[in-house]
């Protein structure tokens, strides 16, 4: 019995070592053609307007600050977007940036009660300005909180489009990154791209709604 058990061991390790050896790696077929090439990842900026002026505030180590800025750059979208959110209540939005990467950017609503009013009411949805002092430190402004200012000088052209205005927002210290006080003032300029919605009438006919 164990001679019998013995002999069927190696008789088995010599059929596998045989099945192993039989099965060698084909070889290899020709080269398939190349693919087409992939897009370089360069994030497409354009330039219409601008959101400008000046940060004026205190530093946290005390330190006084008036610093300018000059936004003009967007990435997608319109250079502006006008949207009716009702009867005689409109919106005019711009985002403006100095980089891809958000450091330096802003963006704005102001609120009118028609397309071609001279006042109404503006909010920073957010604003952000980043500079270097020197290799080792930087300064960074940024706000976290949205007050809402009366602007009385604003100018619609409905053949062109353009939409400018200036303004001047306050800041308490915990509305931004200083814990001070803060202004920001400046001036804005964008072509506007208006929104249209689909809606349907009392006889199921859509029409175009501003």
């Amino acid at each position: 019995m164990k001679n019998f058990t013995l002999k069927s061991i190696a008789t088995a390790v010599v059929a596998i070592a045989m099945v192993f050896t039989s099965c060698k790696k084909g070889d290899t077929g020709p080269q398939g053609a190349a693919g087409t090439n992939g897009s370089n990842g360069v994030v497409q900026s354009y330039t219409d307007g601008y959101i400008k002026g000046n940060v004026v505030g205190t530093r946290e180590d005390n330190t006084a600050f008036n610093e300018a800025f000059e936004y003009t750059t967007y990435y997608e979208g319109a250079a502006g977007i006008l949207d009716s959110n009702g009867t005689n209540n409109f919106d005019f939005r711009i985002s403006r940036s100095k980089d891809v990467f958000g450091e330096n950017s802003a963006s704005i609503t102001v609120n009118t009660t028609s397309k071609t009013a001279t006042s109404g009411t503006l909010t920073f949805n957010n604003f952000s300005l980043v500079k270097a002092l020197n290799s080792t430190q930087r300064f960074e402004f940024t706000t976290n909180g949205s007050p809402s200012v009366t602007v009385t000088n604003l100018s619609y052209n409905t053949s062109t489009r353009v939409f400018t205005g200036s303004f001047s927002v306050s800041y308490l210290g915990i509305q931004n990154s200083t814990g001070n006080s803060a202004t920001i003032s400046g001036s804005f300029q964008a072509t506007m791209v208006q929104l249209y919605n689909l809606v349907k009438n009392n006889n199921g006919i859509t029409t175009l709604k501003d």
